[in-house]
């Protein structure tokens, strides 16, 4: 790029494309929301046999090529955001510059070069003098006008450079963003997808990810959000998915949106992953120690696992089908559309599934389930809360209800070895308040609607860590096999008096157990150390079970799951207590 088209440059005609690749985002991704929403439920819902099988696959592929349309079209408008905000930034480094050369008579030339006449030169010296970027100190070292020129000519120089700099750059961008001319989009183009949105985040210089807030209040993360256009919005969603789909506090459709991106891409780079291994050594177990022989894994089978992380990656994908399976069952049984909140494959996992959107719900329940939780295991967790969805529905009256799986921390993997220990609670505690508040922030009736906080064995040491270290801003609380909650008294909690519920169900071994680890004191006459919610002194509502052992109180159907339903919607007389 010379000085002449950068001079007459018009940036806002890429802004007019990326107008254009918004439009074509939007629409895929309007398409995909009602193929998913509206067609596929419908079949789901209305008909059966294999006809219907088979037109679920097609479009199940057809939303698939939609949600890749939106994500690239996204990056492609981006992209071009980006370049006519540097090329403007450019264009105005020059204008200025050749502004300021004019005014004190200098001439510019279409090269780029600056030219003057010099006052001080005397024959037999050329009086006439022209100077370009970088150019030689000139001999005329007390002509005053000769400095000037110079950094004249440097500025209109830096101001071509930064011009093509971002040419160049953006020139490698688009040459990445192509796709392949085919019916569906395979784990290898959802990959290549991830790397293209890596490629514009090293490239960008137009958003920058310290601009998005870190470590803030869901308050602030809202008021930030408020205050961007709609074009930079959809911008930090295409770019910064992971960032953007974390921020508690924004709507809940956009946190899914971002979520979506991120885990499609990460899902077929893992399957990628796990396609380019070399087999793996058979067999995995071998017998040793003679007559008193033990099965170990062999040698040539471990060497292969810790190079390739095999184990590691097998156990997120399983996580991440179980995911995608819930993602596919918008109202199969009646279930309603499925709200991606939280997305990690890291450590052991993180996963935040609603039913139904959290944000217009009159009635919200989010669950923190307990110890050996993680990616790999959350088909089970997903489960409870689409049970637990169902029951909360029937007796809603036509309210709307969300329920929430949020394993949004690293929970104790170990019975024995990590699950008396509280640092798992006391770390995760934090990031469970900030994602009630967001709820609370993000909903759009202005009051954050009725919230309920529902933990399973050590997710209820959890929550209690929550109210303790900070403000549990829920409504209601139930504890289900709760081995203690840190806290000695059911005022501790921070919801109102007399809406902390507790269930225990026979034969569940785990409260007993664990309140050495985890239960609460009262430091008064009568009081007592090593209190859990199911003793009468803490003073919570002692709901009846008709289930038995540690993981059934989400059984379908049962007196359990009943009352944890009759509370997530507010019918209190409907909950069966004992006594």
């Amino acid at each position: 790029m010379n000085l002449s088209q950068l001079r007459t440059l018009r940036p806002s005609e890429f802004e007019e494309a990326a107008d254009g690749w918004h439009k074509v985002s939007s629409a895929a991704g309007e398409a995909k929301d009602r193929v998913d929403n509206e067609i596929l439920a419908t079949l789901r819902h209305s008909l059966e046999g294999k006809g219907r099988d088979a037109a679920l696959v097609r479009l199940q592929r057809l939303s698939r090529n939609f949600q890749y349309t939106q994500v690239e079209s996204g990056l492609i408008r981006t992209a071009l955001n980006g370049l006519a905000s540097e090329l403007r930034a450019a264009q105005k480094k020059l204008n200025d510059a050749l502004a300021d050369a004019e005014a004190e008579k200098f001439t510019v030339k279409p090269d780029g070069t600056v030219h003057w006449v010099s006052q001080r030169a005397k024959v037999p010296f050329n009086p006439e003098h022209t100077t370009w970027a970088g150019g030689p100190v000139s001999a005329i070292t007390s002509d005053p006008q000769q400095a000037k020129a110079q950094a004249y000519a440097d500025r209109i120089g830096a101001a071509i450079q930064d011009a093509n700099e971002a040419d160049a750059r953006y020139s490698q961008i688009f040459d990445r963003l192509k796709a392949d001319n085919n019916l569906d989009v395979t784990t290898s183009g959802w990959a290549d997808a991830q790397r293209d949105m890596r490629s514009l985040q090293a490239a960008d210089k137009y958003l920058q990810p310290d601009d998005i807030p870190n470590g803030k209040s869901p308050a602030e993360n809202a008021k930030w959000w408020k205050s961007l256009s709609a074009d930079e919005r959809a911008d930090y969603t295409a770019l910064f998915p992971a960032s953007i789909g974390a921020l508690d506090g924004i709507p809940s459709d956009v946190r899914d949106e971002a979520n979506r991106a991120v885990f499609t891409e990460t899902r077929a780079a893992y399957q990628t992953r796990l396609d380019a291994m070399p087999p793996e050594p058979w067999p995995e177990w071998v017998s040793v120690g003679g007559p008193y022989a033990s099965m170990v894994q062999s040698d040539e089978w471990t060497a292969w696992n810790n190079k390739y992380h095999a184990e590691e990656v097998r156990a997120a994908l399983k996580g991440m089908d179980a995911i995608q399976k819930r993602l596919d069952s918008t109202a199969k049984d009646d279930l309603p559309d499925a709200y991606l909140l939280g997305f990690s494959p890291n450590g052991t996992g993180r996963a935040v599934i609603a039913n139904g959107n959290p944000d217009t719900a009159d009635h919200t329940a989010v669950y923190v389930p307990g110890t050996t939780s993680n990616l790999s295991g959350i088909e089970g967790d997903i489960k409870r809360m689409t049970d637990l969805w169902k029951q909360s529905h029937a007796l809603a009256d036509g309210q709307e209800v969300s329920t929430v799986t949020w394993l949004g921390y690293d929970a104790p993997q170990k019975l024995g070895r990590d699950a008396p220990q509280s640092h798992f609670a006391d770390e995760g505690a934090p990031g469970f308040n900030n994602f009630i508040d967001g709820l609370k922030t993000s909903h759009e009736s202005g009051s954050g609607g009725h919230l309920t906080a529902i933990g399973h064995s050590y997710g209820t040491t959890l929550v209690g860590s929550a109210a303790r270290q900070g403000d549990l801003n829920a409504d209601d609380v139930v504890f289900a096999g709760s081995p203690g909650v840190q806290v000695g008294k059911a005022t501790d909690l921070d919801v109102p008096q007399g809406h902390v519920w507790n269930e225990e169900a026979d034969g569940d071994a785990v409260p007993d157990l664990g309140r050495w680890g985890h239960g609460g004191s009262q430091w008064k006459f009568g009081g007592g150390v090593g209190i859990i919610p199911s003793d009468d002194l803490f003073g919570a509502n002692q709901m009846s079970t008709d289930t038995e052992g540690h993981s059934n109180y989400w059984k379908p159907e049962s007196m359990s799951l009943k009352n944890q339903a009759a509370v997530v919607v507010g019918q209190y007389e409907k909950v069966v207590t004992d006594g």
